[in-house]
């Protein structure tokens, strides 16, 4: 049986792949119309922002539309520069594409929601940051009926996604062939000197290499 292939582009946006494929993809994902009549009390529950905040909570909206319709280009660009010091630019662009070139699976919705904006730190070198959390929401189809065929092999793949994600963050529907999974994510916005903001992912694999991405005064200042 072939295994269930995690690929996790560098925490912007988890894609499961069963196969990879340099393949024309089977099925596109439909983008999502973006809602800018949302009013500003949707984001009642954050509280009240200071003016940086506002800032931030409005380049993170722009970014997690772009993740939800699979806008690769603009996630490359917007991806804080240094990362690619120590990651390939090509390979971090073909691991948010992977899904889109797989005839095995497909992201049917994606849906992310801002749960917490920290404190938009200004640093000494003229450098603002902040770190944020969000939740995210994903529906995979399996497309590929050659693969997790059986019942048997359905509930080993569950049993690899809930050992990973947890119980209640994991949804299976076997007719239908279909995976739901729900997680938290954390993310770190850094804007550099007459720069636009920039984003990384913030989660353990990542902080083993922030000592070769990010400034010392980013670091001496994350929340643990």
């Amino acid at each position: 049986m072939k295994l269930l292939k995690y690929i996790v582009s560098i925490s912007l946006i988890f894609i499961l792949s069963a196969c990879v494929s340099n393949s024309t993809p089977t099925t596109t994902p439909k983008p999502k119309e973006i809602d800018n009549n949302r009013s500003k009390d949707s984001y009642a529950y954050l509280g009240e922002l200071t003016p940086a905040q506002e800032v931030v909570k409005n380049e993170l909206i722009a970014y997690l539309n772009d993740l939800e319709n699979f806008n690769i280009d603009s996630i490359v660009n917007k991806t804080y520069p240094q990362l690619f010091n120590v990651i390939n630019k090509q390979h971090f662009r073909q691991y948010i594409s992977t899904m889109m070139n797989s005839k095995d699976i497909v992201v049917q919705e994606y849906d992310t929601n801002i749960t917490k904006i920290g404190e938009v730190k200004a640093l000494s070198n003229g450098i603002e940051f902040c770190q944020v959390d969000y939740d995210s929401n994903a529906k995979i189809l399996l497309l590929n009926e050659n693969i997790y065929n059986t019942e048997t092999s359905m509930n080993y793949l569950y049993d690899i996604l809930i050992h990973k994600y947890g119980r209640k963050n994991v949804s299976f529907n076997i007719k239908k062939r279909t995976i739901e999974i729900k997680r938290g994510e954390k993310m770190i916005l850094i804007k550099e000197r007459d720069k636009p903001w920039k984003f990384i992912g913030d989660n353990l694999k990542y902080r083993q290499i922030y000592y070769s991405v990010l400034p010392p005064e980013i670091l001496n200042n994350l929340d643990k």
